[in-house]
C-alpha cells in the first residue's frame, strides 16, 4: 500500500533503520502534495525537524525548490522568534527571582538538549512554570506588570497571554516573533477534571531543582527523571483530550534515543513511577506509541511496563494507535469520518465509574452544548445569513459535521473493537495475574464498550 507523505516523513525521522528508502519515497512527492501537507507539518510540529534531518543527510535536493525555500524561511523566522522569546524568558525569570517566587521551568527551553537538540527547531507558544501555592500571588503580579493578561484560571493552572500587535497569524506563520505567546503557572499537571481519568500524580518537588544553562541563560529546572515523567504526563493529558502533537512523541523518542542505556537514570525513573499499575501502564502507552512511530530504543524499564499492558490497551495500540495519531484531528478543518474519536476505546479503559464513562463518551461524540448555544444566540437576534454573523458561524458550521462524522466513524468501529477483544479474552483470562482486577481502575470487560 502506498504511504502518505506524513507517514513517510515520520518514518524518515525515526531513530533507527536506514533512511535511503524514505529519501526515495520523499523524492516521489510533487510540489502540490508538499503544499497540501504544509498544514500537517506545522500542526504536527515536525516541519523544522524534517528540514534539519534533510540537511544532516545532505538530501535537501529531494524537496521541490519552493518547498525548501519555504521551510528555510520558516527556520529563519523561528530563530528570530526564539531570540525574542529567550529575552522575554530571561526577563521573567529575573523578575520571579526578585519577587521570591519558587518555581521550576518545565517544557519549553528546558527541553534542550535532552528532548530537543536545538530550540530553533521547535515552535514554542508559551512558557511553563511549576510553582507552589504560596508563590501564586507574587507570580501573578509579575506577569501583570510585564503586560500579560489573565486568560484562564483553574484549580491547578493559571494562564496569562501576551497580546500580539498583529492579528493572530495562520499556522504557516506561527514562527513569527510577534505571534502571541502565553505563560502557564502550574501547581500540578494531571488534568483529571477535563478527561475524568483518576490518577495519583507523582509529586514534583521544588526542593529538588537543578540549575540548567542554555544560550548563556541559567534557570531552575526539574531533575531529568521528573522532566521525562512530566513530558509523558503532558502527552497523556492531550491523548485523553482527543489529540497529541507528533513532535511531542518525537521529542520523547529523542530522550529515549539518548538515554536508553543510562541504567542509573532509569532506576530513578522507576522509583518515581513506583508500584502504581495504572501509572506504569500509562507510561507504557506513551513509550510504546513512540517506539512504534519513531523506532526509538526502549530501556528494560519501559519494556517491563509494556509487558504489564492489559489486552484491551495493547489491542488499541496495535490496531488504532497509528491511524489515530495520523488522523485529521483539527476540529476547525473539515475532515470526513475522522479517526479522532477512536481514542475513546483507549480512554474508556481508564474510566472506572460507568456514569463518568457514559458522560465522557456522550460529551466527546456529540457536538458540544456550547456550539449549540452559540448558534442559537447568533440566530436569535438576526438571520443566520446576516453578513455580520457569517465569520462567527463558519467555525460552528465546520465543527458540527466534524463531530457528527467522526462520531459515526467511532460507532462503525465498535463491532470490530469487540471482535478483536473477544479473540484475546480467553488467553488474557488464563494468563492474567489474580490481582489485576483490583489493582487497575477499570474492572469492566474491554469488549463492553459503551454505546449511546
Amino acid at each position: 500500500m502506498k504511504r502518505t507523505l506524513p507517514e513517510v516523513v515520520v518514518d524518515f525521522l525515526s531513530f533507527s533503520g536506514t533512511t535511503s528508502n524514505c529519501l526515495d519515497e520523499l523524492g516521489r512527492f510533487h510540489r502540490r502534495q508538499w503544499e497540501h501537507t504544509f498544514t500537517w507539518l506545522h500542526d504536527a510540529g515536525v516541519a523544522l525537524y524534517l528540514l534539519q534531518k534533510l540537511k544532516d543527510t545532505n538530501a535537501t535536493e529531494i524537496l521541490p525548490k519552493p518547498t525548501l525555500c519555504r521551510l528555510e524561511e520558516n527556520l529563519i523566522a523561528n530563530r528570530q522568534r526564539v531570540a525574542y522569546m529567550a529575552r522575554q524568558f530571561d526577563s521573567l525569570n529575573h523578575e520571579f527571582n526578585r519577587a521570591g517566587v519558587r518555581y521550576a521551568v518545565v517544557k519549553g527551553f528546558s527541553l534542550v538538549p535532552l528532548f530537543c537538540p536545538d530550540a530553533s527547531l521547535r515552535h514554542q507558544s508559551d512558557f511553563d512554570y511549576l510553582i507552589d501555592n504560596q508563590s501564586v500571588p507574587a507570580a501573578q503580579r509579575v506577569l501583570k506588570d510585564a503586560g500579560y493578561c489573565g486568560k484562564k484560571y483553574t484549580t491547578n493552572e493559571y494562564v496569562f497571554l501576551m497580546p500580539s500587535a498583529q492579528i493572530p497569524p495562520p499556522a504557516s506563520e506561527q514562527y513569527d516573533a510577534h505571534a502571541p505567546h502565553a505563560v502557564e503557572l502550574r501547581l500540578a499537571f494531571w488534568d483529571s477534571d477535563s478527561h475524568g481519568v483518576p490518577m495519583t500524580e507523582p509529586q514534583f518537588s521544588l526542593d529538588n531543582m537543578r540549575t540548567q544553562c542554555w544560550q548563556g541563560l541559567t534557570f531552575r529546572a526539574l531533575p531529568e527523571e521528573d522532566a521525562f515523567l512530566l513530558q509523558v504526563i503532558h502527552a497523556l493529558n492531550h491523548i485523553f483530550g482527543g489529540w497529541v502533537r507528533m513532535s511531542w512523541l518525537y521529542e520523547i523518542g529523542n530522550f529515549l534515543n539518548q538515554r536508553s542505556t543510562d541504567t542509573l537514570l532509569w532506576e530513578r525513573i522507576e522509583r518515581r513511577v513506583g508500584p502504581d499499575r495504572r501509572l506504569r501502564e500509562m507510561m507504557a502507552v506513551i513509550t510504546e506509541l513512540t517506539a512504534h512511530l519513531f523506532r526509538a530504543p526502549l530501556p528494560p524499564t519501559c519494556r517491563g511496563w509494556a509487558g504489564e499492558l492489559r489486552p484491551a490497551v495493547r489491542i488499541w495500540l496495535q490496531n488504532y494507535g497509528r491511524p489515530w495519531v495520523f488522523a485529521k484531528n483539527r476540529i476547525d478543518q473539515f475532515a470526513l469520518f475522522s479517526a479522532t474519536k477512536l481514542v475513546l476505546f483507549l480512554h474508556q479503559q481508564y474510566l472506572p465509574d460507568p456514569n463518568v464513562r457514559r458522560q465522557v463518551v456522550r460529551t466527546r461524540l456529540l457536538p458540544s452544548r456550547h456550539l449549540v448555544r452559540r448558534t442559537r444566540l447568533l440566530t436569535t437576534h438576526s438571520p443566520a445569513h446576516s453578513p455580520a454573523h457569517r465569520p462567527q458561524l463558519k467555525p460552528i458550521l465546520v465543527r458540527v459535521p466534524f463531530h457528527v462524522t467522526a462520531g459515526l466513524r467511532y460507532l462503525w468501529e465498535i463491532p470490530r473493537w469487540k471482535r478483536l477483544n473477544k479473540v484475546t479474552e480467553p488467553l488474557a483470562s488464563s494468563t492474567a495475574p489474580a490481582s489485576t482486577a483490583t489493582d487497575l481502575v477499570d474492572t469492566q470487560r474491554p469488549e463492553s464498550t459503551l454505546q449511546l
